[in-house]
């Protein structure tokens, strides 16, 4: 899990890089904006073709602030780009199936730190694992605890690594609090009661 750490060092980076230019962005327009000169009202000519054709044409250009916003907005894709290929390089693709050296059942303690039972052959063991180290905590010597275990993994196999939008979709779909969700034959029945009764 180290590509973890560093992914997170990178985000980091990148969010201080992104501050910075903000706030050098913003006191530069600041300083501009107080350094710029105020204009003397009394040498305006107005309805005046003659004071209009001496005087220099608009002093501002657009040119400076278009340069810049096609400057930041090429910074932005480029970061966006950075991290993208960033977390496609660390995505990791998916480990061929031993048919050996499996992992019978793993346990979640706290955030980084795992208990897994590995097995190869007919002996298994209980390790520890954190974002740093592996360790042997105990070999497990209960054969009928070996094959009860390895009986559950054959049964349950490992759930399929899901994309990008599948987990955003899982954290950004509304909780329904134990009713069916939507898409399933109860809701729809629901709804259809729901119509049937207007």
């Amino acid at each position: 899990m180290p590509a973890e750490g560093k992914l997170k060092k990178v985000i980091r980076l990148l969010g201080a890089a992104a501050f910075c230019l903000v706030v050098s962005t913003a006191s530069y327009a600041q300083d501009a904006a107080a350094g710029s000169p105020g204009v003397d009202e009394t040498t305006l000519a107005i309805d005046d073709p003659a004071a209009a054709a001496e005087s220099p044409a608009g002093g501002t250009s657009i040119l400076p602030y278009a340069l810049r916003m096609v400057l930041v907005l090429g910074l932005v894709l480029a970061a966006i780009y950075g991290l993208y290929a960033l977390l496609r390089r660390n995505a990791r693709p998916r480990a061929r199936e031993d048919a050996y050296l499996r992992v019978l059942a793993s346990a979640q303690l706290s955030p980084g730190r795992f208990l897994h039972v590995a097995s190869l052959g007919d002996r298994a063991w209980l390790v520890g694992s954190t974002d740093a180290s592996m360790s042997l905590i105990a070999e497990i010597e209960d054969k009928e605890l070996v094959d009860t275990l390895e009986l559950k993994a054959q049964a349950s196999p490992e759930a399929p690594r899901a994309d990008f939008s599948t987990f955003l979709s899982t954290w950004l779909k509304p909780k329904t609090g134990g009713k069916p969700r939507s898409g399933t034959p109860d809701f729809f029945s629901r709804q259809r009661d729901r119509l049937r009764k207007f």
